[in-house]
């Protein structure tokens, strides 16, 4: 049987033309082998980036700063109380009725210059008794001390007996502590009788008038007005009660200045005279004295007056924002970034809060580097990516996220 040859293939010899075709058919297979393998890759590649990304978006980043040394003297205002550096409130101390008084309020006296006249009839009628007492007395001492005389020169007779001699010279030591008795009870009359005379304790200023003439006074203080209150007003005391944060820092002589709402825009020297070196268990506060001169009599009994204080800063405490607490269990944290790039919470103990900024007393040091607005979720050991302010990277703290290659997710 006789076979056709097969068909040419045109463009070549004929025995050529199939290998041709076989070279063109392996060079196709071997483009698609090779478009499949860089998709392959490019996949892995796009894949890899993504893990790395997801692995970054998984460490926060965190905004770092230094505590701060605050070396500035702190200015505190605290209320105060003016008193006068001498107050006395004067009482009677003999029952009358006031005669006259001779000094009314905002009057300036003198020691022992007289304010009121109190009539004493009652006294005035035991002086003159205890008189009579003691004139009677008298008089028994120079009899008894005549007849121990009469009965001593007949001591050597038979008349009188040892025993009678000695009584009337017993006598006569009776009647002299009879005198003395009688003595002592007029003085204590006269000197009663003397506050019958109100008199001033010191120079000063007259505040209070509580009698006009006629009034009764009494000698029991406790359960009536003063008669007068006298202040000494060329000096006045203020009275402070510092919080007990501050009163490690209130020193005798410190400077201070007195504002009052009288005298606006106008400062008033004083200085820390003393403080009580206790804490009232109620108000938590030290008891602070100051000492203003009043020269001018412009300060009052009375005043509120705002005390400016000048703090000196704490060497060992920083500052740091109020962004940078966190609040947990009734403690005060503060996140810090060791050099492994972990969390480390402290607790700290807040000296005095600045609003935005709040002084640190102890629990950090100026080395420490504070995570500025920590999340509430941040735990001790926790990695984090640090930033810090210059580092080029957005204010949030977050890097820009690699792109992804495109069809890498298909």
């Amino acid at each position: 049987m006789k076979h056709d040859p097969p068909p040419a293939i045109e463009g070549g010899p004929p025995s050529l033309r199939p290998v041709k075709a076989l070279r063109f058919v392996a060079l196709i297979a071997l483009i698609a082998v090779g478009i499949a393998a860089t998709g392959v890759t490019t996949r892995r590649k796009d894949e890899q980036k993504l893990a790395s990304w997801t692995v970054e978006q998984a460490i926060p980043d965190v905004a770092v700063i230094k505590a701060k040394h605050d070396d500035q003297v702190k200015g505190i205002v605290l209320p105060g109380d003016v008193e006068a550096f001498y107050s006395a409130s004067i009482h009677g101390q003999t029952s009358g009725y006031v005669r006259e008084w001779r000094a009314d309020i905002g009057a300036k006296v003198k020691r022992g210059e007289v304010l009121a006249v109190v009539d004493t009839p009652e006294l005035d009628q035991r002086v003159t008794a205890a008189e009579g007492e003691l004139a009677k007395a008298k008089a028994k001492q120079v009899f008894a001390g005549v007849t121990a005389n009469r009965w001593k020169t007949l001591g050597g007779s038979a008349a009188v007996s040892q025993q009678a001699i000695d009584e009337k010279a017993s006598d006569v030591l009776v009647t002299d502590a009879d005198v003395s008795a009688a003595r002592a009870n007029l003085d204590r009359l006269h000197a009663l009788k003397a506050f019958s005379n109100i008199t001033a304790p010191f120079d000063g200023v007259v505040t209070v008038r509580n009698v006009d003439i006629g009034s009764l006074v009494m000698p029991d203080s406790a359960a009536s007005k003063p008669l007068f209150v006298v202040d000494e007003l060329n000096r006045v005391r203020i009275y402070v009660h510092a919080p007990q944060v501050y009163a490690a820092k209130m020193r005798e002589g410190m400077q201070a200045t007195l504002v009052l709402p009288e005298y606006p825009g106008r400062e008033f020297p004083a200085r820390i005279s003393t403080t009580s070196d206790a804490i009232d268990a109620k108000s938590r506060s030290l008891m602070v004295e100051l000492v203003a001169d009043n020269s001018e009599a412009l300060l009052k009994p009375g005043d509120f007056a705002q005390v400016n204080f000048q703090l000196p800063a704490d060497p060992d405490s920083v500052t740091v924002p109020a962004s940078a607490l966190l609040f947990r269990d009734e403690a005060i944290l503060v996140a810090t970034v060791d050099d492994k790039s972990r969390i480390k919470l402290k607790k700290i103990h807040i000296a005095r809060d600045y609003g935005s900024r709040v002084e640190v007393a102890d629990g950090l040091s100026a080395a420490d580097e504070i995570v500025k607005n920590p999340l509430e979720s941040i735990a001790d050991g926790d990695e984090v990516r640090v930033v810090r302010p210059g580092s080029g990277e957005d204010a949030g703290g977050a890097k820009p996220s690699p792109k992804l290659a495109e069809g890498s997710m298909k």
